[in-house]
């Protein structure tokens, strides 16, 4: 998309309606930067501030923002610490009642900004609102959608039965309140790819309120070199965030839930990778079971988990044949 056309001059206006910080942090992608500048710029809302944080961009990037810097609150190219440190700038000069961030290879789709004030303004007391977003290859093409149920903090950190589920909140679609921010800080710069996700937590910890919007509000696009692609490393990194509230007293849930949570926990992060670690080496199938059989002994949670009850029913029936 080159040279979108404005109506108006989109910076912070009209103040019947609520004022929406959009922060989009970005580094060489030049090729997909002017769409996601457009598709919020041409939403013409009345009380936008736009905010762009680029990591010193050595391709075209920077000479795309110059083309409509006249539309932004704030813009700036310099070296930064990461994704997540571009959006925490942003956020700091940010002054919207809602907040988002939409990275530079994702869009808008048209109307979202009205819509997301107008819910905000039925339901002021949400603090974090979702539509449906649509997936889309590089060239913008339809190849999926996700419409997210996540309600409670529970549900969020139950990663096996809910988040991996197809019920996770996909982040371009996500909306959120000042209020929150406020109460919960900024982005944690030390995760690399779950940033978002670790945020979400935070807000449904505190006591924050979930929106619902069906509507198609957002395009997430997939590339060929996205960090989301990185699958074992962004599962690494999920359990490693869920973690410590698994087994924090703090943390309230229903002890048989808390079991099979860390059941799954345990699973995923610490048998599995025992258990290839150990045929790696080339273990007898017996001896790694004698492994398993230790580590239940130590962690009895793994005795909730359907995926080790069936491993241990399969490797039980053939020792019975044998």
């Amino acid at each position: 998309m080159k040279n979108c056309r404005l109506s108006t001059d989109n910076r912070i206006g009209n103040s019947e309606y609520p004022r929406i910080t959009i922060i989009t942090p970005s580094y060489n992608q030049g090729q997909f930067i002017e769409e996601t500048i457009c598709s919020v710029l041409m939403e013409n809302y009345p009380n936008l501030e736009y905010i762009i944080t680029d990591g010193g961009s050595t391709d075209n990037s920077v000479e795309i923002i110059k083309k409509y810097e006249k539309h932004l609150a704030y813009w700036v190219s310099e070296p930064d610490r990461g994704q997540t440190h571009a959006i925490n700038k942003g956020i700091a000069r940010a002054t919207g009642d809602i907040l988002a961030y939409l990275n530079s290879d994702d869009y808008y789709l048209s109307g979202t900004l009205f819509k997301v004030a107008e819910y905000f303004r039925q339901f002021p007391q949400t603090d974090l609102l979702h539509g449906r977003c649509r997936y889309v290859n590089e060239q913008g093409e339809k190849i999926g959608e996700q419409f997210a149920n996540i309600q409670s903090f529970a549900e969020i950190i139950d990663l096996w039965g809910i988040w991996w589920q197809e019920r996770q909140f996909v982040q371009p679609e996500v909306f959120w309140s000042r209020r929150i921010t406020e109460q919960i800080g900024h982005f944690r710069e030390d995760l690399h790819y779950v940033m978002d996700y670790e945020y979400w937590c935070r807000i449904l910890k505190a006591g924050g309120v979930v929106g619902r919007l069906d509507a198609e509000l957002t395009c997430f696009r997939f590339t060929s070199t996205q960090k989301s692609n990185h699958s074992e490393a962004v599962a690494d990194e999920l359990l490693q965030v869920v973690q410590p509230w698994l087994w924090s007293h703090q943390t309230v849930l229903p002890q048989k839930d808390r079991s099979r949570l860390q059941g799954q926990w345990l699973y995923q992060a610490v048998l599995m990778k025992q258990i290839e670690q150990s045929v790696q080496k080339g273990d007898h199938k017996y001896i790694r079971w004698l492994k398993s059989a230790f580590a239940v002994m130590q962690c009895p949670q793994l005795l909730f988990v359907s995926s080790f009850q069936e491993r241990a029913k399969h490797f039980f029936s053939r020792l019975s044949i044998n």
